[in-house]
């Protein structure tokens, strides 16, 4: 079952970075008479650090979504942004999440801050994000996102950092 939505999109991203695969497209004169539903979202997004991605190193990895617990949907997603180190090690930063799916892309501009676990190299992740930029089914969609997870961060050498993430949330005016 394929969800479309309109121009507005509520989401709540339980996990790490990425966050919200959401299978959208625009449908302005629907949105703007309130037609459509909500519907819940879940899922789960999964990647690691690659340090030889072009351009310099970014995120890469999957999503698996699921809309109003139907069978769950995959994208694959691209993470680049910029971070500065707080005083009790964690990271404050900023970052583009470039989700895409068959049918289309969506961007996360999103805002993080990690903060350090108590066992060696554990990192827990929030972020805040808009959602923007869509192509195809995506196109003309907005909404905001939260991330939250653990990331493993290895001493350098000694493998790839990797994060994992739980996705919850809900989709305005599905059809």
């Amino acid at each position: 079952m394929t969800i479309r939505c309109k121009l507005t999109v509520a989401a709540l991203v339980t996990s790490t970075v990425a966050a919200a695969a959401l299978f959208l497209s625009p449908a302005p004169q629907a949105q703007a008479q309130g037609q459509g539903r909500s519907v819940t979202v879940s899922g789960t997004i999964y990647g690691s650090l690659d340090f030889a991605y072009p351009g310099g190193p970014a995120w890469v990895g999957h999503a698996l979504i699921s809309f109003d617990k139907q069978a769950p949907l995959t994208a694959t997603f691209v993470d680049k942004g910029w971070h500065e180190f707080k005083p009790n090690g964690g990271m404050i930063g900023g970052e583009t999440i470039t989700l895409t799916f068959d049918g289309g892309t969506l961007e996360i501009l999103g805002r993080f801050e990690s903060n350090l676990g108590s066992t060696p190299g554990l990192v827990y992740l929030h972020e805040t994000g808009s959602l923007a930029n869509g192509t195809g089914a995506f196109a003309g969609v907005s909404g905001h996102v939260t991330v939250q997870g653990p990331a493993v961060v290895p001493p350098a050498g000694a493998g790839a950092p990797t994060w994992i993430s739980e996705i919850h949330g809900v989709v305005l005016g599905a059809e």
